[in-house]
């Protein structure tokens, strides 16, 4: 199965001036998928894995869409008694509009209108770099470019998790668009998710790309993947 990247069709959440409510159910369907297949704890995992010792961090969220990550890792460092500071980072303003407004106030974390493959942050000005489910929206020398991205912005670890290609998750993620998340959006650009993303040698490749010298990669359950740099200094 090889990969279906274009330009020219982007996913429909990519897309300028979308319908507010459209969106906004796009998101929490995203928000209810990593809720109810593993991405939520995923993500919380690999946090606890590369935070256990720091006391407080710094932590920039990439493509960070509806916030549901950067809030869960707010609660977590919460419950743990660490204190941390979350920036997150996302080129689309309805989006982060959107993610905002569920964000609640006494969480430090901060919205930021960037792009992620040339983020206005100084080198190692954070701890920690993560993006989840992001680099499939990206041509493969765009993906390269943020991995080195932030590997150029984290003292400590660099984290991605993404979709991994193939057609038994292409098949999965067609049934569950068929018959429960129904929405257009959902259906149309969870499908051509899996069709953009990369198997793991491709993101290996991509790492080595980004300059990555040391790093390590892991299959994860429903079809996702993980690749960390860590101790980037």
């Amino acid at each position: 199965m090889q990969r279906e990247f274009s330009e020219d069709v982007p996913e429909i959440m990519d897309l300028p001036s979308l319908d507010q409510s459209e969106l906004r159910e796009d998101l929490e369907n995203l928000e209810l998928l990593n809720r109810h297949f593993g991405g939520t704890k995923m993500v919380l995992r690999l946090l606890d894995r590369v935070a256990k010792d720091l006391n407080s961090f710094r932590l920039v969220d990439f493509c960070t869409g509806y916030g549901d990550h950067p809030r869960n890792m707010a609660k977590w460092a919460q419950k743990n008694g660490k204190a941390c500071t979350i920036i997150a980072v996302d080129f689309q303003r309805q989006t982060l509009d959107i993610a905002k407004a569920a964000t609640p106030a006494d969480q430090r974390i901060f919205y930021v209108q960037a792009d992620v493959r040339h983020s206005p942050f100084k080198n190692q000005s954070v701890d920690l770099v993560f993006c989840s489910l992001a680099l499939h929206h990206f041509s493969d020398e765009d993906a390269a470019q943020i991995l080195r991205e932030g590997r150029r912005l984290a003292s400590r670890s660099v984290a991605c998790i993404d979709l991994m290609r193939g057609r038994i998750a292409y098949a999965a993620v067609w049934l569950l668009t068929q018959f429960i998340l129904r929405s257009p959006m959902t259906r149309h650009d969870a499908r051509l998710s899996v069709r953009r993303s990369f198997t793991g040698k491709e993101l290996k490749n991509l790492a080595l790309l980004a300059d990555w010298r040391s790093f390590w990669h892991d299959n994860l359950p429903w079809f996702r993947q993980v690749i960390v740099c860590e101790q980037t200094v």
